[in-house]
């Protein structure tokens, strides 16, 4: 009678253990997920606290200081910059173009007079195959007389003899509304070129 008995080991306590340490992980993954949110709440706390920091930037993209607004002055001679850049160079092949970008800065009442007079360059510099670049030195602006005078050099090729001359040009301006493609709101309201 002497039969052998086999002993099994009762599979509960491994499973107790397995249940026990994942457990223990839940409560870890746990606290570690709370402390995280703690920390979270008090930044958001901390950040909605402080007052927006507002960054304004001039039309070029350079930082303009709260303490000293621009001058008048200077915001007119940009936007005259941006219209001799537009009105006074360009090639034959984006002659139409670059005049066109320029009417962004003439009033919508004298478009009319100013399309004629560009439709003449446009058509002499397609069919001579005519280019121009123009360097400003000076702009001097009156804010009395609304004008402003420039003088610099011009630089005319035609049909690829160069030909440097002097620019000398007057614009009457005026304030209207700020466009995406004229942010300083100034419009070119006379041009007068002396010779």
């Amino acid at each position: 009678m002497n039969t052998p008995v086999k002993l099994t080991a009762s599979k509960l306590p491994k499973i107790l253990s397995d249940l026990s340490h994942s457990n223990q992980f839940l409560k870890v993954f746990s606290l570690s997920c709370l402390c995280v949110l703690l920390l979270t709440i008090v930044a958001v706390l901390v950040l909605s606290s402080k007052a927006p920091v507002v960054l304004t930037l001039t039309p070029e993209g350079n930082r303009l200081e709260a303490a000293t607004p621009p001058k008048a002055e200077d915001e007119i001679k940009a936007a005259i910059e941006r219209y001799l850049d537009r009105r006074y160079k360009w090639e034959p092949e984006n002659v139409k173009q670059r005049l066109f970008e320029s009417e962004a800065f003439v009033l919508p009442g004298s478009r009319r007079a100013f399309q004629g007079a560009i439709a003449n360059v446009i058509r002499f510099s397609t069919e001579k195959s005519v280019s121009q670049r123009v360097y400003p030195d000076k702009i001097i602006v009156s804010l009395e007389k609304k004008a402003a005078l420039i003088s610099g050099d011009r630089v005319t090729v035609i049909q690829g003899l160069k030909a440097a001359g002097n620019l000398r040009l007057e614009l009457s301006f005026e304030s209207g509304p700020r466009t995406r493609e004229n942010p300083w709101g100034i419009y070119i309201t006379k041009e007068r070129e002396e010779m």
